[in-house]
């Protein structure tokens, strides 16, 4: 039986996180660690500053008051008898789309997976129209979305390299391999007044501009296809180190 890690970053009592273990269990040993509240848009952060506490709240589920990345530094390190075959980190509430992948903590979860060799994938479910306290999101058929890309990866994935998955509502079962489209912000910066006159500041997100060629997983999502991106750690740039080197030569 092969062994999974499960993570994200929205939280041990995420609904995504509970519906892809429902999905798992009965074929693999599921383990979860994962952070003990919502750690949205850490990316790989580290705690650094104070120490780490874990508390088991059933077998083989573990709360962590850290990050994602923290979380599987623990279950690589401690907390798993053995090495897994393949981590999945989320199901996230919400898009993490092109640029989004270097703040997503979900993503920074598969990420720090691969540091270790191991396959992994993030998922990230969209959601319908409808108010931020109503979002429209299909966990159970997501979870089983999930399940069946996973599966495929099991046999498939490079371990030096993550998928990063995004599930469209409605969920529909086309899957298209994808390039990162571009994905804007100008985030908002708003100040206000604290009670004792002191100034403080909230960083919002914005309203995003959306860029997205055919093959891209911004225009796969919006057609209402299932984005699959692979993604690897390659940020030199050749030509430009070949422009540079004379210079310093």
């Amino acid at each position: 039986m092969k062994t999974i890690l499960l993570t994200n970053d929205d939280g041990v009592f995420s609904r995504g996180l509970s519906e892809l273990k429902r999905s798992l269990e009965d074929r693999y040993s599921v383990y979860v660690v994962a952070p003990d509240r919502e750690r949205s848009a850490v990316s790989m952060a580290l705690t650094l500053n104070h120490p780490l506490r874990v508390k088991e709240l059933a077998e083989r589920v573990y709360a962590v008051d850290g990050t994602t990345a923290d979380c599987v530094n623990l279950a690589m390190q401690k907390l798993l008898p053995i090495r897994p075959d393949f981590v999945l980190s989320g199901m996230n509430i919400g898009e993490n789309l092109a640029e989004d992948i270097f703040f997503s903590g979900t993503v920074g979860g598969a990420f720090s997976a691969v540091l270790y060799g191991i396959p992994a994938m993030a998922v990230s479910l969209m959601s319908g129209p409808g108010s931020a306290d109503e979002l429209l999101i299909d966990f159970g058929q997501g979870a089983d979305l999930s399940r069946r890309i996973m599966e495929i990866m099991l046999a498939q994935a490079d371990p030096h390299v993550i998928y990063n998955v995004n599930i469209p509502f409605p969920n529909r079962e086309i899957v298209r391999v994808t390039t990162l489209g571009k994905k804007r912000y100008t985030p908002d910066v708003i100040e206000r007044e604290d009670p004792r006159g002191r100034n403080y500041f909230w960083i919002g997100t914005g309203m995003p501009d959306y860029i997205g060629d055919e093959g891209t997983d911004i225009q796969t999502v919006n057609r209402g296809e299932i984005s699959l991106s692979p993604l690897k750690y390659a940020f030199s740039m050749q030509a430009e180190i070949d422009r540079l080197r004379p210079c310093f030569e």
